[in-house]
């Protein structure tokens, strides 16, 4: 093996009878070097982005919700809130109930999801810090106010200011719709806006009016129900015993999620298009693969007077054909290493010093720069993929060379 290894080396390195051979070889290492380092940058500029839509649902999503296995909304006691304070890990609970609403300001009408909270919905969720106009309030004694995501204030026109009401109107849950009048269905409320937050996230921005518990309440004759608690961890390590715990205590009639779990749909179909991509670029590999079977095979006939001279000297079979698979991983080896530098060399530059830019008006967009997290596992993976796709690429060429070296 250390003879082989040692001839496949001088092979690499020594002068070919052809140009060519020399060109090609380098073409081939060029290539599994250019496509490594796609690989590692385009990975981590998906896990950037994945980090990205971590931190912005951060600031709106609990570390861990309460809600009812069974429909959509469950009785508020003191009692379920003490089970759930009971464990150590737990700092506050937020009561927060959800409903489909029809918002009209002015000419304009909308359809939003309601999401009434408590006043310790401030302390489960960073809403303040995502408040970008006006004031984070929902109620006092003289009316009850609005936060609306940034979507649906431009959709209404509607801005962070109490000079108008916004009509909400939430439909009767019990009840049959009266068809000669219609609009005894729906409950009527009036509320202010009182400011705007902005996720930069559709599914919040475009959905969401937040105000009070106490209104959500009112608007479906209701003052018991909730559709989830929110919770608050002391140390964000403790999320998973936190878990258990309460699984533990609240039974089977309550499911927990994570945050993770909160936007599992989000966070698959991320999953998804990232490896969809990633197997793309490794069909590109495969193809670039040819460059590498055509420099082994055009080797193979460049050397075939050393190959027959080794023969001449008592090499066997085995030796020769373990000299161009050493020669095949050489080459592929070199791309592969040069590639892994290259790409974690821009991976860095980019994530410390942030060089290319998302570009058009940077006001359009929450960051300047695109993300990248770079994640050595991706490395790992980059890696391997390169070395088997390298050694499938010398299987032909060594499987010729053993056809030629019978006859």
């Amino acid at each position: 093996m250390k003879l082989a290894a040692v001839i496949a080396i001088r092979y690499l390195l020594s002068k070919k009878s052809h140009n060519a051979i020399n060109a090609i070889t380098l073409v081939a290492c060029c290539g599994i070097a250019i496509i490594t380092a796609a690989l590692i940058v385009m990975l981590s500029v998906y896990n950037g982005f994945e980090s990205l839509v971590n931190n912005l649902c951060s600031n709106f999503d609990p570390e861990l919700r309460i809600e009812t296995r069974y429909g959509k909304t469950f009785t508020d006691s003191e009692e379920l809130r003490s089970k759930i304070a009971s464990v150590d890990a737990v700092a506050d609970i937020s009561a927060i109930l959800e409903e489909n609403i029809l918002l009209s300001y002015g000419s304009h009408q909308l359809p939003a999801k309601m999401l009434g909270v408590d006043d310790a919905f401030a302390l489960t969720t960073a809403i303040d810090s995502i408040v970008v106009a006006g004031e984070y309030k929902l109620k006092d004694d003289v009316a009850d106010y609005c936060v609306l995501g940034a979507g649906i204030a431009a959709q209404l026109g509607a801005g962070s200011s109490f000079v108008r009401p916004i009509t909400a109107y939430c439909p009767i849950r019990s009840g049959k719709v009266n068809l000669l009048n219609p609009e005894e269905a729906f409950t009527e409320g009036l509320i202010y806006c009182s400011g705007i937050f902005l996720v930069n996230q559709a599914e919040y921005d475009d959905n969401i009016c937040i105000t009070s518990l106490t209104f959500a309440q009112a608007m479906l004759n209701d003052s018991t129900q909730v559709s989830a608690y929110q919770i608050r961890i002391n140390d964000p390590k403790n999320i998973g015993t936190a878990k258990q715990n309460l699984e533990k205590i609240l039974g089977q009639d309550f499911i927990i999620k994570t945050r993770y779990q909160q936007q599992e749909e989000s966070y698959r179909i991320m999953q998804i298009e990232k490896w969809i991509t990633f197997l793309i670029v490794i069909f590109i590999l495969l193809i670039a693969s040819f460059n590498l079977i055509g420099s082994l095979s055009m080797l193979i006939i460049d050397k075939e007077e050393e190959i027959a001279t080794l023969h001449n000297l008592g090499a066997n079979n085995s030796l020769i054909r373990k000299i161009f698979a050493i020669e095949g991983l050489l080459i592929s080896g070199v791309g592969a290493m040069a590639g892994i530098i290259i790409g974690v060399v821009l991976c860095l530059i980019q994530e410390h010093f942030e060089v290319i830019g998302l570009g058009g008006n940077s006001n359009a967009y929450i960051i300047d720069a695109y993300p990248v997290v770079l994640q050595w596992t991706d490395v790992l993976w980059s890696a391997i993929s390169v070395f088997v796709i390298g050694i499938l690429a010398t299987i032909y060429p060594i499987r010729v060379l053993r056809t030629q070296s019978h006859t």
